[in-house]
């Protein structure tokens, strides 16, 4: 099922698919405001306790906090829902004595600039001028295999063995968080992704193909349940569970 949600300069759209996994783990919100539109998108960490909670516990403090603190400059208003979500997670938890944690990016588009706050490997992309970039930080351990790349390891086999976080939202101390003061230039005709990991055999940048870039460019259909069908097509037997949201300025 596609979720989609329009603004005069801006329409968003929202898929997910559960991979081959036994229950979804990632979760996402989307919300338009008077100057823009708010998208969190969580990948709740399976080898934990409770991930599925984790996740969509902190998108939906996310998104309470930033709509509580409109008064704020935007990107204090962005770290602190950040920090409000990471607390939601550490006081829900303790209650329980269990422990569980989830990615978070958080985007803001709106008055021709793009502002993001994130923590872990869940990735911002934008298609401009037909070049995908990757605009967030990956605290993973999968930039740090692509630098073998080239001395006997390949792209996919950094992707896959890549996935252990070096950071994550676990009510514990934010130890990496990708958070730039100055907001990112939008122009008309750019394509903001948001993807967690389930989708990076299809649109990761290091790997990009032709039928991903055909996937992108094409403007008539839903990017979110192409860049979706294009995972199933792999038949993957451990895909995992994947969450895209497009937002086309």
């Amino acid at each position: 099922m596609c979720a989609i949600y329009r603004q005069v300069h801006m329409i968003a759209k929202a898929v997910q698919w559960i991979g081959r996994r036994a229950r979804q783990e990632d979760a996402y919100q989307v919300k338009f405001f008077p100057d823009g539109v708010l998208s969190v998108v969580c990948d709740g960490m399976g080898g934990h306790h409770d991930g599925a909670l984790a996740s969509s516990m902190a998108a939906e403090a996310y998104v309470r906090s930033f709509e509580k603190h409109g008064d704020m400059p935007m990107a204090q208003r962005m770290y602190r829902a950040l920090e409000v979500a990471n607390e939601t997670i550490r006081r829900s938890f303790e209650r329980r004595s269990v422990y569980g944690g989830t990615t978070l990016l958080a985007v803001f588009a709106g008055a021709g600039v793009l502002r993001w706050v994130s923590v872990g490997d869940t990735a911002l992309y934008l298609w401009r001028f037909g070049r995908l970039l990757r605009l967030n930080q990956d605290h993973s351990y999968r930039d740090l295999y692509r630098e073998y790349i080239g001395s006997g390891m390949t792209a996919q086999d950094a992707l896959r063995k890549g996935h252990v976080l070096r950071s994550a939202v676990t009510g514990e101390s934010l130890d990496l968080v990708d958070a730039p003061l100055t907001p990112y230039p939008l122009i008309p005709g750019d394509r903001i992704i948001l993807a967690t990991d389930g989708t990076e055999n299809v649109i990761d940048p290091s790997i990009l193909g032709p039928e991903g870039r055909a996937i992108l460019n094409d403007r008539e259909g839903n990017l979110p349940v192409n860049i979706i069908e294009a995972c199933k097509a792999l038949n993957d037997p451990y895909a995992d569970n994947a969450t895209v949201v497009a937002i086309d300025v």
